[in-house]
């Protein structure tokens, strides 16, 4: 995670209001053992509204849009290749994206699936669908855009294969 100007404001904020509350709870409370109690229970609750608050800084400084991608199969050696460009679409510096790519065999998924005849082709113990975690980009300036190509194996007993992705980053 890398800090930007928001997250130390956040931080200052929460620590200002830490000591806040600790000094009122100290000047209120005149039992000193559940005053530092309750500073506990204070440093706790802004340790979470921090962490909350540093998610949603992320989920605002790290925005990225995959475009041109396409699935191109090669079939010497099993594999498929994805390409495609990833945009910044913010002005923050992006580390790494990754793009989570399902492989889902449909096969038996049309009016077949209700045929006997086709009930037994698959065996109990197969897999319908593969995923992998591939990162595409790292080190992304803030409204640049990178051209990426990754090849991943393809399972060669899919027949009917669909391809889906979402795009993660850090």
């Amino acid at each position: 995670m890398d800090f930007t100007f928001f997250h130390f404001l956040v931080c200052v904020a929460c620590l200002l209001c830490f000591a806040l509350i600790c000094v009122l709870i100290l000047f209120v409370i005149k039992n000193k053992m559940q005053a530092y109690i309750l500073c506990c229970v204070a440093f706790f609750i802004v340790l979470i509204v921090m962490y909350s608050l540093f998610l949603v800084i992320e989920q605002y400084t790290k925005q990225a849009s995959l475009s041109a991608l396409t699935f191109s199969r090669n079939l010497r050696t099993e594999s498929v290749t994805i390409s495609g460009r990833v945009t910044n679409e913010t002005n923050f510096i992006i580390n790494k994206c990754y793009l989570d790519l399902s492989i889902v065999d449909k096969k038996g998924s049309d009016s077949t699936i209700f045929d006997a005849r086709s009930a037994n082709r698959r065996p109990s113990g197969e897999k319908n669908s593969v995923t992998y975690r591939i990162e595409i980009v790292r080190n992304l300036e803030g409204n640049t855009y990178k051209n990426f190509t990754a090849s991943v194996p393809f399972p060669p007993k899919f027949i009917n294969a669909e391809f889906y992705h979402t795009l993660e980053c850090k």
